[in-house]
C-alpha cells in the first residue's frame, strides 16, 4: 500500500491544478463576455443587481410566516370562541401587538366607530387594498426591468453590428470572414446578457405575484371569521359595556379637554363690533 501513496498524493496535486486552470479559464471568458458589450452591458448588470437585491428582499418579507403569523392565524380561527369567552379585550390587544397586515386589518375591523357590518367591510376592504399595494412593494422595479433588460441588450446588439459594418465599410482589404463571425458574436453578447437577466426576473415575478394572490386571499378568510364573530357578539357594544378597554390607545386622538373651544362666529363678530363701537365711542 506504501508504493500507492506517492502515485495518489500526483495525482490528487493534478486535479486541483487542474481545477485552477478551468477556474481561471472560466473566470477570464466571464469577465471578456462581461466587456465585450460596452456601456449596454453595464447597464444590463445594473439591472441584475437591482433585480436581484429586489428578489431577496420581496422574498423574505412575503414568507408566510412574516404575513400570517401563524399565532395570529390561530387566534382569528377562534376568534367566535373568544368572543364567547368574553375575551374580546385580549384579541384585540393582540392584533394591535402584532406588526403584520392582517393584524392591521384585524384592527380596523374591530373598530368601535363601524355601527354595522357593512360599514366595517367597507373600512376593511380599504385598509386591505392598501395592504397589498404594500406587499406589492418592488414588483413594478421587476416588471421594468423585465421590459428594458432585453431591449438593452438588442440595442448593445445593433450598436454592435453597426460598428462591424462601418469597420468593413471602411476597410480597402478583402474582409476575413471569420473576423466578421467574430464581431457579430460579441454584438450578439449583450442580447445574451439581457435575455439572461430578464428570464429569472420573469420567473420571481411570476411567483411574487401568486404568492401576494394566495395571501390576499387567506387573510380575507380569517379577516371574513373576524368580522362575523365580532357584529354576532356585540360588535361596537362591546366597548359600550367595557369588555374592550383597551382599543383608544390606537384610535385617532380625540380633542383634549384642555384645548381651546372653537368660537362661533356670530360670537366672534359680534365682539369686534362692539369693541369698534367702544373705541369710536
Amino acid at each position: 500500500m506504501a508504493h500507492f501513496l506517492p502515485f495518489t498524493s500526483a495525482m490528487t496535486d493534478a486535479g486541483l491544478a487542474l481545477a485552477m486552470e478551468i477556474d481561471a479559464s472560466v473566470n477570464a471568458k466571464i469577465w471578456d463576455f462581461l466587456l465585450s458589450g460596452g456601456v449596454f452591458m453595464g447597464f444590463i448588470a445594473v439591472c441584475s443587481f437591482i433585480a436581484f437585491a429586489i428578489s431577496i428582499h420581496r422574498l423574505m418579507s412575503l414568507r408566510w410566516r412574516a404575513v400570517l403569523p401563524p399565532v395570529l392565524v390561530d387566534q382569528l380561527e377562534r376568534a367566535e370562541r373568544t368572543f364567547r369567552q368574553g375575551k374580546a379585550a385580549e384579541l384585540f390587544r393582540f392584533l394591535d401587538e402584532s406588526d403584520s397586515p392582517v393584524g392591521r386589518i384585524g384592527c380596523v375591523a374591530m373598530l368601535p366607530e363601524h355601527a354595522t357590518r357593512e360599514e366595517a367591510q367597507d373600512a376593511v376592504e380599504a385598509t386591505a387594498r392598501e395592504e397589498v399595494v404594500r406587499l406589492q412593494t418592488g414588483l413594478s422595479a421587476l416588471e421594468v426591468v423585465i421590459t428594458i433588460a432585453p431591449l438593452l441588450g438588442l440595442l448593445g446588439t445593433v450598436s454592435g453590428l453597426v460598428s462591424v459594418f462601418a469597420t468593413l465599410g471602411e476597410s480597402k482589404d478583402v474582409a476575413d470572414p471569420s473576423a466578421i463571425a467574430a464581431g457579430i458574436a460579441k454584438a450578439l453578447n449583450t442580447t445574451i446578457g439581457g435575455l439572461a437577466v430578464a428570464v429569472p426576473t420573469v420567473i420571481v415575478h411570476s411567483f411574487l405575484q401568486k404568492r401576494i394572490e394566495a395571501l390576499a386571499a387567506r387573510m380575507e378568510i380569517l379577516i371574513g371569521h373576524l368580522l362575523n364573530a365580532f357584529h354576532r357578539n356585540g360588535g361596537a357594544a362591546l366597548y359600550e359595556r367595557g369588555e374592550i378597554n383597551t382599543a383608544q390607545r390606537d384610535l385617532p386622538m380625540a380633542a383634549s379637554d384642555d384645548a381651546p373651544p372653537e368660537l362661533d362666529d356670530e360670537i366672534v363678530l359680534g365682539a369686534f363690533d362692539a369693541g369698534e363701537k367702544s373705541r369710536r365711542s
